[in-house]
C-alpha cells in the first residue's frame, strides 16, 4: 500500500492497467450502484465512504452514490471504504479488487481504505 504525501493518511491501492473503459457494459450510474453493492457484501466492507473532501462519488440522477466513482473512458474505477479488522487489509483489497474487476470489463479499480475500525465497535 502507498500512501501518496498530496492526499490524506487513507491507504490507496492502485489497480494495475487495463482495457479500455469502452466495454465497460452498463451506463455508469448503474454499473456505479452494481460495484457499490458488491464492495458493501464484502463481510469485511464496513461501509462505502467519500475518501478525502468525498471526492469518491458519483453523481445519479436526484442523489450521490458516495464511494464509487466510475469515471470516464479510460479512467479507472475508484472504491473508497471503511474496513473492519477482522482479516488483514491488503488480502480484503485484493479481494474487493477481484470482485470488481469483472463487472467493469478489464478497467483499473482504485481501492482507497480510507479508516479500520474494530470489528462490531460500529464506529
Amino acid at each position: 500500500m502507498s500512501v501518496p504525501s498530496s492526499r490524506s493518511p487513507a491507504a490507496v491501492v492502485t489497480g494495475s492497467p487495463g482495457a479500455p473503459a469502452a466495454g465497460r457494459g452498463p451506463e455508469p450510474g448503474a454499473l456505479a450502484e452494481l460495484v457499490a453493492d458488491t464492495v458493501a457484501a464484502h463481510p469485511s466492507v464496513a461501509r462505502l465512504d467519500g475518501g478525502l473532501f468525498g471526492a469518491v462519488a458519483t453523481w445519479l440522477p436526484g442523489r450521490r452514490l458516495v464511494g464509487v466513482h466510475v469515471g470516464g473512458p479510460g479512467e479507472p474505477v475508484e472504491v473508497a471504504v471503511v474496513l473492519t479488522l477482522d482479516r488483514p487489509i491488503p488480502a480484503t483489497v485484493a479481494a474487493l479488487r477481484r470482485s470488481v474487476a469483472p463487472l467493469v470489463d478489464g478497467v483499473p479499480v482504485d481501492v482507497t481504505v480510507s479508516d479500520v475500525e474494530i470489528a462490531g465497535d460500529g464506529a
